[in-house]
């Protein structure tokens, strides 16, 4: 063991999977005397998690931050100067949660480490303990770890984000942000955008985090008791996962009709769609079978029943997370070059797309219908 106490934050599932990753990586390399973690507000499933107990089988000490306490995340240079040099009260307020368990606040002076995830911007939460960890510890060092897909396509911006904040540490509290956070954690660095690897431009240089079959194993085990999944059998092997289509779709016949072409190519009777939490148009009057499981959809790849289905969207990066995190071998195919006129919004990423088609086996576009139809044929002989 040494002598690192770390701190992770997290809001989402994927943030806690990550996080696990990371704190069995580093009890194999070098060990640490302790690992807590900060469950925020952003998730309600996760405060049934914190209320539980469960977290304490996992790590030392688990603390909730609601960021519904904090009065005011929009403030002045003044304000910010002020809480970041005399007094922070925004801090105690955020962890002031008296429905759970742990009613304690982390104390910054126990830790040398804390964790985050934050594509672009921290959030409210994590620049919240940042203020108040830089002022009472000079010592503390800072690490981000991604967030999914847009860690790999959006810049990250450093913790204290003004020039004049990053000087006024350095002059009166001798703290060089520069320093104390420079590190990136993702599962697959080769994967990030221009903009995100540019270590010059950013500050943050790119760490892959380490994931080997015991890692895997041990993670699944834990994710899956914490968050109380059990695996379901998804009972077909295409499984079309729906698109956000909420204000962003501009022409829905588009978006449907080839989600039916692929349940006719497949045969409706092995074709299932997976609706989008703000997906409008994912639903078929009972001709195409539902998968709507509310868990986490990463969770599936962690039960291990998507090794030998086919998943097919337009550009649903929820399809990529069990590679990234789980060595999964299912097959994947985008369609986003045939829905051109379905979105409004407009699919800017085909970089990180085909560098997951080099990275990965088993990973297709489909740039015309006739080539998604050889890609269902090529799929329905595999099965055969």
């Amino acid at each position: 063991m040494n002598n690192k106490k770390i701190l992770g934050i997290v809001s989402t599932p994927y943030h806690l999977m990550v996080l696990l990753f990371i704190k069995e990586h580093l009890n194999e390399k070098n060990g640490f005397d302790r690992f807590d973690v900060v469950i925020t507000d952003k998730t309600s499933s996760l405060k049934e998690v914190f209320e539980s107990g469960r977290l304490l089988s996992c790590f030392d000490n688990a603390f909730f931050a609601d960021s519904k306490k904090i009065k005011n995340p929009y403030k002045g240079a003044v304000l910010q100067l002020y809480e970041s040099f005399i007094h922070n009260p925004e801090y105690d307020r955020m962890f002031a949660y008296t429905a759970g368990k742990n009613t304690s606040v982390p104390d910054p002076k126990d830790y040398t480490d804390v964790f985050f995830a934050s594509p672009g911007m921290p959030d409210e939460v994590s620049k919240e303990i940042i203020k108040a960890f830089i002022r009472k510890n000079r010592r503390i060092r800072f690490h981000r770890y991604e967030d999914g897909f847009a860690s790999y396509t959006k810049a990250p911006v450093s913790a204290v984000t003004s020039a004049s904040g990053r000087l006024l540490y350095r002059l009166f509290l001798g703290f060089d942000i520069k320093k104390a956070e420079n590190r990136l954690l993702m599962f697959e660095p080769a994967l990030a955008e221009k903009n995100v690897a540019d270590t010059l431009s950013t500050g943050f240089k790119l760490v892959k985090i380490p994931k080997d079959e015991k890692i895997i194993r041990s993670v699944t085990e834990k994710i899956c008791s914490l968050l109380l999944f059990e695996p379901e059998k998804i009972p077909a092997h295409y499984l079309f996962l729906g698109q956000g289509t909420d204000n962003v779709t501009n022409n829905p016949k588009t978006y449907s009709s080839l989600i039916v072409h692929i349940a006719e190519k497949t045969g409706f009777e092995d074709f299932c769609m997976k609706p989008h939490p703000r997906g409008k148009f994912d639903r078929f009057d009972n001709r195409i079978h539902l998968y709507e499981n509310s868990a986490p959809f990463e969770l599936c790849f962690a039960g291990g029943q998507m090794e030998d289905k086919t998943l097919i969207s337009y550009y649903s990066t929820a399809c990529v997370s069990g590679k990234l995190l789980f060595n999964s071998k299912c097959r994947i195919i985008f369609t986003y070059p045939l829905a051109g006129d379905s979105f409004n919004e407009k699919c800017d990423y085909e970089d990180y797309f085909e560098k997951l088609q080099k990275l990965y086996d088993n990973v297709y576009i489909a740039r015309t219908q006739d080539e998604l139809d050889a890609l269902l044929e090529s799929a329905c002989l595999q099965r055969s």
